[in-house]
């Protein structure tokens, strides 16, 4: 399931994997000021850790897709409103909507969502390989971040 918590106190999940703690030390230090420069990929450590910073336009719930990841972990963070993420565990996804693409690192499906959560600026969730998720789901442009944890090369 994922993983919702405050970018404050992550130290829970820093378990999770070697780079866990080196992603949020990133994330505390540049959460505020990470839009300033503009959007794209930073480079924290290579493919193994990065961080997408992107602005976006959210989708009504209807609208937005499931996606799945193989080789990295997600931790999607809000920065100026809050997002809400749909969630349903990759063993049930049923429907796909396009092929693994293994460059990308995604494949699309098209199973409603058992569950969703709303995160606020400030809050992250983690969504593993296990974790189906639709995110980027409600009104406006949102400002996010979202780091990438190699889990496979």
């Amino acid at each position: 399931a994922m993983i919702i918590g405050s970018i404050e106190h992550p130290e829970a999940y820093f378990g999770l994997h070697p780079l866990m703690k080196e992603a949020f030390d990133w994330l505390r230090e540049n959460y505020r000021t990470a839009h300033s420069n503009g959007t794209g990929r930073i480079e924290i450590r290579g493919n193994q850790l990065y961080a997408n910073v992107e602005t976006v336009q959210m989708k009504r719930s209807d609208e937005q897709r499931i996606e799945v990841h193989r080789r990295y972990l997600d931790i999607h963070v809000p920065v100026n409103t809050s997002e809400t993420i749909g969630w349903r565990s990759t063993k049930s996804l049923a429907t796909p909507i396009t092929e693994y693409d293994a460059g990308r690192d995604i494949a699309f499906y098209a199973d409603v969502p058992e569950a969703r959560c709303t995160i606020t600026p400030g809050c992250f969730a983690i969504a593993t390989p296990d974790d189906g998720h639709a995110p980027i789901i409600g009104e406006g442009e949102l400002l996010k971040i979202c780091i990438k944890i190699q889990i496979e090369e």
